[in-house]
């Protein structure tokens, strides 16, 4: 008897929990597009990135590095990415919604973990910080350029948005991508 009760009461907390973590994930939610996407923009090596350091052009590639040398991340218990680079930041699209989409090539060198490419909506907060909501793809270790789109969901807010695309390394290693486009599509309408 004490064993019927002691999981009847374990699969209602999970039926909670994951109740709960639905209505977490409704906000992040990316709708379905309407149509074809249509390029807002294309990036070359001759637009300039955000973030300077660590960055140099390889022929027609961004080549973007980080390397861990496993002193301050021990020292501290922080959840941060090991280092966060900023490529190219663009004004809100001139709609009311949308489907953001952010095309490219890329290949990961000498990481073990996967790098995130990001594509994100940042707006400022009260305090003048930004709050972000990105929406990444991760790029695992290949000899090959390959290809690869992130989704993200833009809805036009009284605070004017940044639309970011950013990669995020959790360990040493090399990041090298191209091809980057960044698309729109109107959202399907829900019927």
């Amino acid at each position: 008897m004490f064993d019927e009760l002691f999981n009847n009461l374990t699969n209602f907390i999970l039926s909670k929990a994951q109740e709960a973590l639905k209505e977490l994930e409704k906000p992040l939610a990316i709708p379905e597009a309407a149509e074809p996407f249509v390029l807002i923009r294309q990036f070359t090596p001759a637009d300039s990135t955000v973030t300077k350091g660590g960055i140099t052009i390889v022929g027609e590639s961004w080549q973007i590095e980080a390397y861990d040398d496993n002193t301050q991340r021990f020292l501290t218990n922080s959840t941060d990415p090991l280092r966060k680079v900023i490529l190219f930041e663009v004004a809100e699209p001139d709609v009311q919604e949308c489907v953001l989409a952010c095309q490219f090539n890329a290949k990961a060198l000498n990481t073990e973990e996967s790098i995130a490419v990001s594509l994100g909506v940042g707006r400022p907060r009260e305090s003048g910080e930004m709050r972000t909501t990105s929406w990444g793809r991760g790029v695992s270790q290949t000899e090959n350029f390959q290809p690869y789109k992130v989704r993200a969901y833009f809805k036009k807010e009284a605070n004017a948005a940044k639309i970011q695309i950013s990669v995020q390394f959790e360990s040493s290693g090399i990041l090298q991508i191209k091809d980057i486009e960044l698309l729109q599509a109107p959202v399907k309408s829900q019927s």
